[in-house]
């Protein structure tokens, strides 16, 4: 199978590429869709700082050929066209992670990722442009040179070969696969709020991982991964996962371990986790009325009376529930989980 991603299996299907099959929408598919000599409609995003008020697109027709490449494509038009395009590739099979663009709304890497009969090719989101398809990428290494990217040791250092299990790197091993190609940042949800928030982004926090996780480390990440990167603005959408083109489970392997470095560095500054925390504790289960009310308080559900009744009515909250209702069963069980957890460190 011809794929523009590492294969994560469950079952023998790729679990990021579920539905695409059905859809028609898989890479083999694609191929087969396109026959030597066939032509390529490429609609392809242009812009030069020094001569262009706005990005603009032009359209182009290539000639396909046998397994042919989203990069084979731009290289096309930049060489048989003679147009001056400005798009970027050092390695071109999937090493460098430079040569990530979006086609057809899809972060891909154009040198693993098949040529389509219509392709619209834009550069990645969240990053300036610097001309046609090539973005700025240092916001992003500045973002990452402010969370402290190095490894500040428990222990000297023992001297070479250093001895490191499986076990040991468990954490971060997932981390060390990142190419730096910014494919999950352009697909974030969470920055297209802009200046409303904060939120480094995950690939600047999938290269803090690589120092965070790692068990040699004795700087206190937390606190970094709350004042550089805001970690708790991510929402957990696992669009980054989807996007990633090797693969890593970035928001289950990385964000969310983040968080939980986060919250027992500074738990004040994670009132949401631990009112979310403190339900689940103390009722064996979600309660919805009692995480707003311990996050928000009455003020919020008083002075939003229309709210209020709205969450009601569709069910969202029940404080029968919350005054009224038991605790789950097995509560015992679940309070057992948490105070064998408290003194947890990854």
């Amino acid at each position: 199978m011809v794929s523009g991603a590492n294969q994560i299996t469950e079952g023998g299907i790729d679990a990021r590429r579920l539905g695409q099959e059905e859809s028609g929408d898989s890479s083999p598919a694609r191929l087969a869709s396109l026959g030597e000599g066939d032509t390529v409609r490429v609609r392809l995003q242009r812009f030069d700082p020094t001569r262009d008020e706005a990005p603009y697109t032009e359209s182009y027709e290539v000639p396909y050929s046998k397994l042919m490449r989203v990069l084979d494509v731009l290289n096309y038009i930049a060489e048989d066209l003679e147009e001056d395009l400005a798009y970027r590739w050092y390695c071109g099979v999937k090493k460098c992670g430079a040569c990530a663009v979006r086609v057809n709304g899809r972060e891909v890497l154009s040198c693993w990722e098949a040529a389509e009969p219509d392709m619209v090719i834009e550069p990645l989101r969240h990053a300036p442009v610097i001309r046609d398809t090539v973005v700025d990428r240092a916001p992003h290494e500045e973002r990452i040179k402010r969370m402290s990217p190095w490894l500040e040791r428990a222990e000297p250092y023992p001297g070479f070969p250093e001895r490191l299990s499986h076990r040991d790197m468990g954490g971060v091993v997932h981390a060390l696969n990142c190419l730096s190609c910014m494919c999950c940042t352009s697909a974030c949800p969470v920055l297209d709020l802009g200046a409303d928030t904060d939120f480094a982004g995950p690939a600047p926090l999938v290269q803090f991982a690589q120092q965070a996780l790692d068990p040699r480390d004795a700087m206190d990440r937390g606190r970094i991964a709350l004042d550089e990167g805001s970690v708790f603005d991510c929402v957990s959408c696992y669009r980054c996962e989807e996007a990633c083109p090797v693969g890593i489970p970035v928001v289950s392997a990385i964000i969310e371990p983040l968080k939980a470095m986060a919250y027992r560095s500074m738990p004040a500054r994670a009132g949401h986790v631990g009112a979310f925390l403190d339900v689940i504790e103390g009722r064996g289960r979600i309660d919805p009325s009692a995480l707003v009310l311990k996050t928000q308080g009455w003020g919020v559900l008083l002075r939003s009376p229309g709210r209020t009744l709205r969450l009601l009515v569709r069910g969202k909250i029940d404080p029968l529930k919350t005054f009224f209702g038991d605790a789950a069963k097995g509560i015992a069980e679940v309070r057992r989980l948490f105070d064998g957890t408290r003194d947890w460190k990854p």
